[in-house]
């Protein structure tokens, strides 16, 4: 059995263990876990959650790098029915205060090492009034012993709940549309919102995954991404749980280290996001580069066009991309067999209806830039609506098709061409310019580390481009040489006017480039480059 004829991943836990209990099904950095370790495991945290009165349909946030805990909490939130919140690791400030409120959650389980930015914002989360707390040190701890921890906030130990001995109460199977998790989403231009992913979500990402790619129970699956982003939650760990293989993840990123790991763990497939496949690529080539059992890797959008086949050659696997984003799942178009793999976002697969539309919402010819928007045809594979904002769920979901906010084409082969974010698209003396498709060109530049494209407001209406960069380690960006670069590399219309050189890119979040702080031409740092050429 795959596990996809299951409506909820605890049920597939139970049968699991009784199935092959000796049976390693998670690998993380190299500690091995057993099905029946993990199962009892999240079984003994869950009764003592359930003896603070966690009960189903309570939302429950919960703040952690990667651990291995981490995912026996994930679990033992499962066991309950109720709601988890992954609350990325990352967050500080007004950021961090806005998800603990709205997302309603009274408890909060937290990492220690996270536990100083988190005790500033209690304040503004009055709901938290529990927080359970995992490592060493609890009673000498910031959450203990901080003055800006409301003093009816209850600080309990995680370790003591999950030995404490207690059962939670016979197991009630959710329904497959109840929530599962909330996730919150990068929120670069207003405050995040949380994707409300029902218990389906994770059986039916992992289908997709199982059938297109041909996973089978002999697969490792290996991930160095946060287990509180979907990547590496549902695309890797889901989709190992569901087709009984394993799970391989570690605690954080390396590029040094990284092809070590996944040759350890044997893995045979990897999901990384774009900026990592782009940092693996730099690396200096070597004679282990192809010495591994990776057959495929997903996250090709950081590489260059024409690199890709280069990437694949060098590493010895498939390169595979497709269109993801947390409302609607890793993989709603993918083609991971085809020759055109890696050259667009593949084709829908049949789990959904894709289309790219015009500001009416009514289809565009074939090669025309649109809106893509999506909708499913099964139950429980996309997100059912935004937790607490009724209004953004329906404006998101109007006329039937959720609008994923991002431009692309559909080709007369059926391809999917993902062209830019819609906020992110540059419009300029008549012409629309893919912000994406400048950056590109300028990172070839070898100087250049990192690099954004915006728009920003022209004296002659619409807008101009303005460029962002970083530098390599060592190098320095010289405007005239990056103009020339420009010159040659870009067409006419898509040449910057403005260029900023700053020591590093904002970033969300979830890392990506906050390109709302960008967005202005006056200061020291901004060169107009009118007078170059």
């Amino acid at each position: 059995m795959t596990g996809i004829e299951y409506k909820d991943l605890w049920s597939l836990c139970v049968a699991r263990v009784q199935e092959h209990p000796d049976q390693v099904v998670l690998d993380f950095d190299g500690n091995l876990w057993t099905w029946a370790e993990l199962v009892e495991a999240a079984e003994g945290l869950a009764g003592g959650l359930a003896a603070t009165g966690v009960a189903a349909g309570n939302v429950v946030c919960h703040m952690s790098p990667n651990h291995p805990e981490a995912v026996v909490t994930m679990l033992a939130l499962l066991r309950l029915g109720a709601v988890e919140c992954p609350v990325n690791a990352g967050l500080r400030g007004e950021q961090l205060a806005h998800v603990l409120n709205h997302s309603g959650a009274r408890m909060l389980i937290l990492d220690r090492s996270l536990a100083d930015r988190v005790a500033e914002q209690l304040p503004a989360a009055p709901d938290v009034t529990t927080v359970v707390q995992r490592g060493p040190g609890l009673t000498a701890g910031p959450i203990a012993a901080a003055r800006t921890v409301p003093a009816d906030v209850a600080v309990l130990d995680y370790d003591e709940l999950r030995g404490s001995g207690d059962r939670p109460l016979p197991f009630r199977p959710p329904g497959p549309g109840d929530p599962m998790n909330i996730i919150y989403t990068s929120g670069t231009t207003g405050p995040a919102k949380g994707a409300v992913l029902p218990q389906a979500f994770p059986i039916e990402q992992a289908r997709i995954k199982i059938e297109q790619w041909g996973l089978t129970d002999e697969d490792v699956m290996f991930s160095a991404l946060p287990l509180y982003h979907v990547n590496a939650r549902f695309s890797t760990l889901g989709t190992a749980l569901v087709v009984d293989g394993r799970a391989a993840l570690v605690s954080r990123f390396s590029a040094s280290t990284f092809w070590d790991q996944v040759r350890a763990a044997g893995a045979t497939e990897v999901g990384v996001v774009g900026a990592v496949s782009s940092i693996l690529l730099r690396q200096e080539p070597g004679p282990a580069d192809r010495d591994h059992a990776v057959r495929m890797m997903h996250g090709a959008a950081g590489i260059p066009m024409d690199r890709r086949a280069d990437f694949e050659e060098r590493f010895g696997l498939r390169l595979v991309t497709g269109f993801a984003m947390t409302e609607t799942g890793h993989f709603s178009t993918t083609s991971p067999d085809d020759s055109m793999r890696y050259r667009a976002s593949g084709r829908p697969v049949p789990q959904y209806e894709v289309a790219v539309v015009d500001a009416n919402d009514n289809e565009v010819p074939a090669g025309t830039v649109g809106e893509l928007v999506v909708r499913p045809r099964v139950p429980g594979v996309m997100m059912t609506g935004y937790h607490r904002q009724t209004e953004a769920t329906e404006a998101a979901f109007r006329n039937s098709w959720f609008h994923t906010g991002d431009l692309a084409t559909i080709e007369d082969d059926g391809y999917i061409r993902w062209v830019d974010r819609a906020a992110d698209a540059i419009r300029r003396r008549g012409e629309m310019i893919s912000s994406t498709e400048v950056e590109r060109a300028v990172c070839q530049f070898d100087a250049v580390a990192e690099c954004a494209a915006v728009g920003v407001p022209s004296e002659l209406g619409e807008e101009e481009v303005k460029l962002v960069v970083t530098a390599e380690p060592g190098r320095v960006v010289e405007p005239v040489e990056l103009v020339r670069h420009c010159e040659v590399t870009l067409p006419d219309f898509c040449r910057p006017r403005y260029l900023e050189i700053l020591g590093e890119l904002p970033k969300t979040a979830t890392h990506k480039v906050n390109k709302h702080q960008l967005r202005h031409t006056d200061g020291p740092t901004v060169l107009d480059l009118g007078g170059f050429g």
